[in-house]
């Protein structure tokens, strides 16, 4: 299992070569998934950020509108639920008065292993899901992000 820290306190050479490797892994990664890397920008900030956002082009019949889900649909889920709450709870792991509270609740174990879950989940590409979703024709968008579960729910 891959685990990783990044440090906010690195030295600047230390920096330069962790934003390299970072750089050279979003570039990987982009070309895995048959796209490219385009524009961008740099912002001063304490801690590395990195990220992007994914466009593509399609035909109007290939657009699955959030408006026809029925009682009887199935729900698939392609990857866990409250993936932030996981990614919240070991960033408290760091915050004795933060983890007080939530360790009455759940073990540090179960936590970094939520931790590494959702990690791993991030790690992989949805292009087998998106493909699946399609031969089965939806009833609902293969995404809950930006609504919510409950938000693609119309009456």
């Amino acid at each position: 299992m891959l685990k990783f820290q990044i440090r906010n306190n690195m030295t600047n050479r230390e920096r330069d070569k962790v934003m390299l490797l970072i750089t050279q892994g979003f570039k990987d990664a982009a070309e895995e998934a048959e796209t490219s890397v385009v524009g961008g920008q740099t912002v001063l900030n304490p801690c590395i950020v990195l990220g992007g956002m994914a466009t593509t082009v399609c035909q109007p019949n290939e657009f699955i509108v959030p408006d026809k889900a029925m009682p009887e649909d199935v729900l698939v889920l392609t990857k866990p639920l409250e993936m932030q709450v996981a990614m919240a709870m070991h960033q408290c792991l760091d915050i004795p008065e933060k983890w007080n509270e939530i360790k009455l609740v759940v073990t540090q174990e179960d936590v970094e292993l939520a931790e590494q879950e959702v990690m791993m989940n991030m790690a992989r590409f949805n292009r087998t899901d998106a493909g699946l979703t399609y031969t089965s024709k939806p009833t609902l968008p293969p995404t809950s992000r930006g609504f919510g579960i409950l938000g693609h729910h119309r009456t």
